[in-house]
């Protein structure tokens, strides 16, 4: 008899210890539910949505999402967040591995990654490199303050724009020092993509093509509810024109403007037949893959 009392206090520790076990279990699986309902985005047609990053990886990184970001060729991605430079190297690490890039100097004002991955900036006026000691060299003085860079298909070329008063440039910058004059707008230019044929750019109402007489205008942003101005562009290798607002991501079929992603929008860019999405206002980060025109015009016959 005198034996059983410490049998029974083993078997209620066990039971106490499976039932906490069995409790953390649940508030993970709960904790896990609730990120992905956050971090879900509704996607019309057949483009496979991979999450990168949701709001509680957000939280860990920092408070003020940057507009900018880039894609590596190795899907490594580059972000701002405090005016700091963080990096996913792994999108496919659960959870996220994301590190910092310490800096030295000034903190890039804004910043495009060319096709070999160099990390392209505006800083203190001068456009520059980040060299190899994380310091961005000032390069070429720069006609404007406040100059956006929108990343190039072409190796050694980026775009930059920007101005005020009603005289608003879009620029090319190639690497042996030439800055060629795009686009004049009176309205502020707020993107700029290209292909292999075409460049294209966007103003906060319309999307036009870069053509050698005058542009043509793609697109003009209809009255009524169409979930804010233009915020972003890119363009496939076949021609599909993608823009997004704060809240949504379209295509251009024609003239007509059709969505894609119903719930999240922000700054596109395409890598590798991807598209990548960074939606600061929801603080998520997602690609949708395949991005092509083919796909997308299947979806809408």
């Amino acid at each position: 008899m005198a034996a059983r009392g410490p049998r029974r206090w083993i078997v209620t520790l066990g039971t106490v210890a499976a039932g906490l076990a069995g409790v953390a279990l649940f508030h993970a699986y709960r904790a896990a539910e609730a990120d992905r309902a956050v971090s879900a985005v509704a996607v019309v047609g057949a483009a496979r949505v991979t999450h990168i990053l949701g709001p509680r990886d957000f939280e860990s990184a920092g408070t003020a999402i940057g507009s900018d970001f880039g894609v590596t060729g190795k899907a490594a991605i580059v972000f701002s967040v405090d005016d700091a430079l963080r990096v996913v190297d792994d999108i496919d690490s659960s959870p996220p591995r994301i590190r910092a890039i310490a800096l030295a100097g000034s903190r890039p004002e804004s910043f495009a990654l060319d096709p070999d991955g160099t990390l392209l900036a505006v800083a203190g006026g001068y456009f520059g490199a980040l060299d190899e000691d994380a310091h961005v060299v000032p390069a070429v003085p720069l006609p404007d303050l406040g100059m956006r860079l929108a990343p190039s298909v072409h190796k050694g070329a980026v775009y930059m724009f920007g101005g005020a008063q009603k005289d608003f440039r879009l620029y090319r910058f190639i690497t042996d020092g030439t800055l060629q004059v795009l686009l004049d707008s009176q309205q502020p230019i707020v993107a700029a993509a290209d292909n292999q044929r075409s460049v294209y750019a966007a103003t906060a109402s319309t999307i036009v093509r870069i053509e050698a007489v005058r542009p043509e205008i793609l697109f003009r942003v209809p009255d009524g509810d169409f979930g804010g101005p233009i915020r972003s562009l890119a363009v496939t290798e076949d021609d599909l024109v993608i823009f997004s607002t704060d809240t949504m991501v379209y295509i251009l079929l024609g003239p007509n403007a059709l969505s894609i992603v119903n719930d999240a929008g922000g700054t596109l860019r395409l890598r590798d037949g991807a598209l990548y999405v960074l939606d600061p206002r929801r603080r998520l980060l997602f690609s949708l893959r395949p991005a092509s025109f083919e796909l997308f015009a299947k979806t809408f016959r």
